[in-house]
């Protein structure tokens, strides 16, 4: 190089220009060595040149006008693995994959005849190099020329750009995973201001990129959650980790939406924090599954109160309705006193009923469904209610002309119908205003279905109550139907109707909705699937059947019930034979087994239950009918036979006319002849 460099008149010049550039010195020169005439120090200047051009980490090769090679680096050395000696002479395409040689000798060619002094090698894209053990790779570089004693050299600087493109590769992988993801990932300043927006984030909260970029993330916050927020950043400029923050974002809108964050220090090489990164996940629907997980275990909590409480509660009722039904049989008419008992059997009735709610509520009572023209039990609902509504309040219906039949238990929907009534009247009080009951045929689709199970597309009946009164907030109406939940006075609610409502409608296929606001008034909107069967018509009633003096063994371990119903089957023309204790009353069938004509038994007792009585009964006489009466049923209703043997389950408490007419059908069965039961 050192020769090369004697033959060229004014180089000294060229090079002081060059350290100019290169030099830190504002002059140029270290202070120490500043040459006055170039010329006479061109020794210096050729090795201060010289030991720039053998520090370089990057490539730099010397070729003439046949792209010979006539200069190579130590940086040259170390990228493509020859030694100077090796190359020095041989032409520049040793270095090149055979592949590209014409197109690179051309290329070299046309930039010495031009006119430009320096030009990208990578003008037409990133070139390649091949090492002295034949592996390739890419490079970036430059070519520059000048003449010398009219002889024209050009000098290529190449790098070695191979971990850059894999970093960057890298880069674009981990933005494609990023722009990808389901989930909101946002880069953010030190100020909290928005760097980096992906498609996630986008989906979440509904502002597109340029919305986002440059803004405070704080706009993603509800004006309640700032503060925190101010916190958590404090902790995370700290070197701290927030991991899943379940809390309410703000989406575009201005709707919240439940999200849970997580954010983390960005630090750069020398582990200075210089930012934060923020992912949020929709928990939206985690969320609506948590609450209807809750909802499920506060049902089978109260499934298991009232298990508990239903057979010493019905027994109770059995006694206080059963007592009151025969004394008014006894009592004239015209006494004053048949109008007490009327409201004595009413409370047992209501009292009856709120067991059967919870029970209801919790799935153990027994459904019987069957074809049943909603209409019918609209208009039911509506004559009860017209004699209790205030005049202040219109009662409006509406119904459309096709038949609304469902598969449903007319009873429960009944139940349904008057709690919802009732708690739209109690919202009206006292100002008055309007109960509006719509009945319509409707065809859900897919869409409408998933996002209300049980739902499923199809041909459903509509049944809407709207009422003008108060409305609800948005707190209230997450909780009404919980059980218990309640926003009446003391004495005016049980916290039950709207949880049941919701059990029963759910517990038919369908769903229930609701939509008020504050001042607003209130709407339900029950979703039945519909039923293509033609709904029966009502029973007509019965009055109790009177036996012809068979042999009844009835046994129940709660005294006054037992006296009660010994008064009852005996007005009714039966023998009565009463246990309060089922051993006592099974050694009395040991005895005389074939005195008996049917048993009665309750299935809750101390010592032998109804139902392993009724199996050491049955093993003497096979054939015997025998009534189970119980407090609740402890499956739900399809999923466990009762017990071999027993011919009719009866549920407490219990009318005379219902325990009259299963007698009647069981000593009718009996003695039919084809009976082999």
């Amino acid at each position: 190089m050192g020769n090369i460099r004697a033959r060229m008149p004014g180089f000294a010049a060229r090079l002081r220009d060059l350290l100019r550039m290169l030099l830190p010195h504002p002059q140029g020169f270290p202070p120490h060595r500043a040459p006055a005439n170039p010329d006479a120090d061109l020794p210096f200047l050729q090795a201060y040149f010289a030991n720039i051009v053998e520090l370089s980490e990057d490539a730099i090769i010397s070729v003439d006008v046949h792209q010979r090679i006539r200069m190579f680096n130590k940086g040259a050395e170390a990228i493509f693995g020859y030694q100077a000696a090796e190359m020095l002479g041989r032409p520049l395409d040793a270095l090149i994959p055979p592949r590209f040689g014409a197109s690179h000798r051309t290329h070299v060619t046309q930039f010495a005849a031009s006119a430009d002094a320096k030009r990208s090698m990578n003008e037409r894209g990133t070139i390649a190099g091949v090492r002295k053990d034949g592996t390739e790779f890419p490079a970036e570089a430059t070519i520059s020329k000048f003449t010398v004693k009219g002889e024209t050299l050009m000098s290529v600087r190449l790098r070695d750009i191979t971990q850059r493109q894999q970093a960057e590769a890298g880069l674009q992988r981990l933005a494609a995973l990023v722009e990808s993801s389901e989930d909101a990932i946002i880069g953010l300043g030190l100020d909290g201001t928005i760097a980096t927006w992906n498609a996630g984030a986008e989906r979440l909260y509904g502002y597109a990129v340029p919305e986002a970029v440059g803004r405070p993330v704080a706009l993603l916050v509800q004006p309640d959650g700032h503060e925190e927020l101010s916190r958590l950043f404090e902790g995370v400029l700290r070197g701290d980790h927030v991991v899943n923050c379940e809390t309410v974002g703000r989406t575009k809108a201005g709707a919240g939406v439940d999200v849970s964050v997580s954010i983390s220090p960005i630090k750069d090489s020398g582990g200075a924090i210089i930012g934060m990164s923020a992912i949020g996940r929709d928990i939206t629907q985690r969320k609506s599954l948590e609450a209807q997980v809750k909802q499920s275990q506060k049902m089978e909590a109260i499934g298991t109160l009232a298990g508990g409480i239903a057979h010493d509660f019905n027994n109770l009722l059995g006694i206080i309705a059963g007592d009151a039904e025969l004394a008014a049989i006894r009592i004239p008419n015209a006494s004053p006193a048949q109008d007490h008992l009327r409201d004595l059997l009413a409370a047992a009735q209501r009292a009856t009923d709120l067991v059967r709610q919870i029970l209801t509520f919790s799935r153990r009572t027994q459904s019987e469904r069957r074809p049943v023209a909603l209409q019918t039990v609209v208009d039911e609902v509506k004559h009860l209610l017209r004699a209790s509504l205030p005049s202040t309040i219109d009662f409006r219906q509406f119904t459309d002309a096709a038949p609304a039949v469902v598969l449903a238990d007319p009873t429960q929907i009944h139940q349904v119908l008057l709690n919802l009534c009732t708690n739209s009247e109690h919202a009206m009080r006292p100002r008055g205003g309007v109960l509006d009951l719509q009945l319509r045929t409707v065809d859900l689709d897919a869409d409408f279905a998933e996002s209300h199970p049980p739902l499923r597309p199809g041909p459903h009946v509509k049944l809407t109550i709207r009422d003008t009164g108060h409305g609800m907030s948005h707190d209230v109406q997450a909780r009404i139907f919980e059980p218990f939940f309640t926003t009446k006075p003391p004495g005016e609610g049980t916290g039950l109707g709207l949880a049941v409502a919701h059990g029963i409608v759910t517990g038919h296929g369908g769903a229930i909705t609701v939509e008020s606001a504050p001042g607003r008034g209130t709407r339900f909107d029950l979703y039945f699937p519909g039923c293509k069967e033609i709904a029966a018509a009502p029973p007509p009633l019965q009055a109790p059947l009177h036996g012809q003096g068979e042999h009844l063994l009835l046994v129940d371990d709660e005294a006054a019930l037992v006296r009660l119903w010994t008064v009852a089957l005996t007005d009714l023309g039966y023998r009565v034979t009463a246990y309060t204790n089922s051993r006592a009353a099974l050694e009395a069938f040991r005895d005389t087994p074939d005195a008996f004509d049917l048993v009665i038994t309750d299935q809750t007792m101390p010592q032998l239950t109804g139902e392993a009585l009724a199996q050491e009964i049955l093993r003497l006489r096979p054939r015997l009918p025998i009534i189970l009466c119980t407090g609740h049923v402890p499956v739900a209703p399809g999923t466990r036979p009762r017990p071999l043997g027993v011919r009719a389950t009866l549920l407490k408490p219990i009318s005379r006319l219902d325990l009259s007419l299963a007698i009647q059908r069981l000593l009718a069965e009996r003695a039919a002849p084809w009976s082999h039961r």
